[in-house]
């Protein structure tokens, strides 16, 4: 990968030889927590929605009859605009581009509020989802990122059309980055034409306005429960976590080993084999460990019979005091390695891969070339960090969020 800086723009560069398609990633910081939650969602549901110049039925003929992939990502940290496109159709594919990020007119803003809140309806109808919601609200209790569906669902009619413009106008100040990757004989000329058709992309240096997550603390050092009864529920729904250091510190390589021996192995990991096949608690249990520019958030999850609430969230406990008491085994840390690993390298093949994943790491603040430095961080990892990051997180006061029938959360 190479950074090109001109005239105020950055430019990631992956000149990948004999490809037949070309990724282009334009990446937005997101410095400024959401007016109304469900704001920026939104917001990146619109801008494929017609311009002032095609509508949304033209522009959707124009992707479709070129083979063109456009998508539009809004997460709490970044909004990225994205298209992957043959390598005669360049100039179609980012006309395409800067037409929705500088011409989109946002008319379909009533259809497509009513539109989200029919989709926050149906997927709060998902047990699972509605437990997982739940666990989110709380956890980043007064924080922007606890902007759950529930709170969206609660805030969207509050929405104006003008609240959507003028995010717009917030992304266009903050920090920006064009990711490329693809076959290209002329990379000054490649430079050149993005300079010249997507000055909007002049990077800014505004300072993030989002702090950072705070531990969660509760009162007499205990969880914090989080208890929703559906009486129709055939699996209670568990989850359990806690905030965990960022990807710019230290313990984040470690805890990322951490969590691929819990539980994010699939079927080699500690809590598939002992609670599910070993004691029958579960068809899908794991642990997951979500990166985010302010936190990281690690948890476990678990569906299970009713009846078996306690034993599960037990169970967690058991499995993070025995990482705890004993080492792993080399064999069992090598095979995390060679597992994350493995992802890493499958994840990273395509030339849509590739733009992204330079994108991400250089919005977050990670910097170029993040991915060597990330795997050097990760075999360097002992059996004792390992042990250390679960004594040092795994039995802090957490956030519990259950759903199951009323009859069962008396736990």
């Amino acid at each position: 990968m190479k950074l090109i800086q001109k005239d105020g723009i950055d430019i990631i560069l992956k000149n990948t030889k004999n490809t037949p398609r070309m990724a282009v990633c334009l990446y937005f910081s997101i410095d400024v927590p959401e007016k109304y939650a469900g704001v920026y969602t939104l917001f990146s549901k619109l801008l494929l929605k017609g311009t002032k110049t095609r509508s949304a039925e033209d522009l959707a003929d124009i992707i479709e009859n070129n083979g063109i992939e456009t998508s539009v990502k809004c997460k709490q940290d970044y909004l990225k605009v994205s298209t992957l496109f043959l390598n005669e159709d360049f100039s179609l594919a980012t006309e395409v581009l800067t037409d929705i990020l500088q011409n989109s007119t946002f008319d379909a803003f009533e259809k497509e509020v009513f539109k989200m809140k029919g989709e926050i309806i149906s997927d709060l109808d998902s047990p699972q989802i509605k437990a997982s919601d739940a666990f989110i609200e709380k956890i980043f209790e007064g924080h922007y990122y606890g902007n759950s569906y529930s709170k969206t669902l609660a805030e969207l009619d509050k929405i104006q059309k003008q609240d959507v413009v003028d995010v717009l106008t917030q992304i266009m100040k903050a920090k920006k980055v064009i990711s490329i990757a693809g076959d290209f004989s002329d990379e000054e000329g490649i430079v050149e034409y993005f300079v010249k058709n997507f000055s909007f992309m002049k990077t800014c240096s505004s300072k993030s306005q989002i702090p950072d997550v705070a531990c969660f603390i509760t009162e007499n050092n205990e969880d914090k429960i989080v208890k929703i009864a559906k009486n129709d529920a055939k699996q209670a729904q568990i989850f359990k976590g806690c905030i965990v250091d960022t990807q710019f510190s230290e313990d984040y390589p470690k805890i990322v080993v951490m969590n691929n021996i819990l539980g994010a192995s699939g079927l080699s990991s500690r809590l598939f084999v002992e609670l599910r096949d070993k004691q029958g608690l579960a068809y899908t249990v794991r642990s997951a460990l979500e990166p985010l520019r302010h936190s990281s958030l690690f948890y476990f999850y678990i569906g299970t019979e009713p009846k078996n609430i306690k034993k599960s969230l037990d169970g967690f406990i058991t499995e993070s005091k025995k990482l705890i008491d004993a080492l792993p085994s080399e064999t069992e840390l090598n095979g995390a390695k060679e597992n994350i690993m493995g992802r890493l390298e499958y994840f990273s093949q395509t030339n849509a891969q590739l733009a992204s994943i330079a994108g991400y790491d250089y919005i977050m603040g990670l910097g170029l070339n993040y991915e060597e430095k990330y795997k050097k961080m990760l075999n360097s990892v002992t059996r004792e960090d390992v042990s250390d990051m679960a004594r040092k997180y795994l039995l802090n006061p957490a956030v519990i969020s259950v759903l199951a029938p009323e009859e069962y959360l008396n736990f």
